[in-house]
């Protein structure tokens, strides 16, 4: 089912004895009261002008200025945007393939009304031949594709494409935007891992004494203590030993140089991982973990707080 799309177009008509110029052209506009304004430069007076998607319902203001021969002139008018969705496709930035082979996508997708994402890999361009997809499962920029027990031919050509489905909770209708743009890769030769299930999970040292109140806080988004680890198993859970990106390599000193990054992100190739929280698997929950690299059992700690 396709949702309408909040797009907003329209022509400036003015006179004028001394030419407007692209650069002496402003539109901008905002919800009404709230303070807010987004301002477009550079407009063309002379072509109709095409507002970016607006997502979120409300009454605008909208204000359009020109200038020439030194005088402004300015009108302000209004509209209102009801309850429709954008549904926008996914971008794909690159590809890259792992030492062992491993498929990374870096690739982009709008949160807004996101279901899952959709993604499909096929052995020619028109995806006649599709080879692996996936579906049902939370988005993260870099996403470690799914790689079916290395059931790809090595050194072969492959296409690779992405698209969203949406679902809008205001009106209950679901949508799936168009695909992405395609990028080709060439398969490498996989090598089994020990641990071959990928995550993003935030970690803290024994250097520290707790993962909440101290420097390293573990429930708190960011790039310091967020690490890329992969397990033995296909979820997080007691008894998960923790292996490095390459799947093979255990997380344990004095294996975790690459871990110690200074500051909050301290200690690993001393004290090992004490406390890891998986970013989309059980957001909330703190694991405890051995210096071995075992996830040994749900710490007192939590984010829910």
């Amino acid at each position: 089912m396709a949702i309408a799309e909040c797009k907003i177009s329209f022509e400036i008509d003015y006179t004028s004895s001394v030419p407007v110029t692209n650069t002496a052209a402003t539109v901008s506009y905002g919800i009404q009261g709230s303070g807010n304004s987004t301002v477009i430069n550079n407009v063309d007076p002379d072509s109709v002008v095409a507002l970016p998607v607006i997502p979120t319902p409300g009454d605008y203001n909208l204000m359009v200025k020109l200038s020439a021969g030194g005088v402004d002139a300015a009108n302000t008018s209004s509209f209102t945007i009801g309850n429709c969705s954008s549904c926008e496709k996914p971008k794909i930035n690159s590809v890259q393939i792992q030492n062992n082979g491993q498929i990374v996508m870096n690739y982009l997708v709008d949160p807004i009304n996101l279901a899952t994402p959709e993604y499909q890999i096929a052995t020619d361009p028109d995806f006649n031949d599709i080879i692996q997809l996936k579906i049902d499962f939370n988005y993260t920029q870099i996403e470690n594709v799914f790689m079916n027990n290395g059931n790809f031919t090595f050194s072969k050509d492959l296409y690779i494409r992405a698209r969203k489905h949406c679902f809008d909770k205001s009106t209950g209708a679901s949508v799936v935007s168009g695909w992405s743009n395609v990028v080709t890769f060439k398969s490498g030769r996989w090598i089994l891992q020990k641990a071959p299930y990928a995550f993003d999970a935030y970690c803290v040292s024994g250097k520290f004494e707790d993962p909440i109140t101290t420097d390293a806080k573990i429930c708190f988004g960011g790039n310091t203590l967020l690490k890329t680890i992969h397990l033995d198993t296909v979820t997080p859970q007691v008894g998960s030993f923790i292996y490095l990106i390459d799947g093979n390599t255990p997380a344990l000193p004095p294996n975790l140089n690459s871990f110690d990054t200074g500051g909050a992100s301290s200690g690993f190739n001393e004290y090992g991982i004490k406390w890891i929280r998986f970013a989309n698997d059980n957001g909330y929950t703190i694991y405890n973990v051995e210096k071995n690299g075992q996830i040994i059992g749900i710490s007192q700690y939590n984010c829910t707080a």
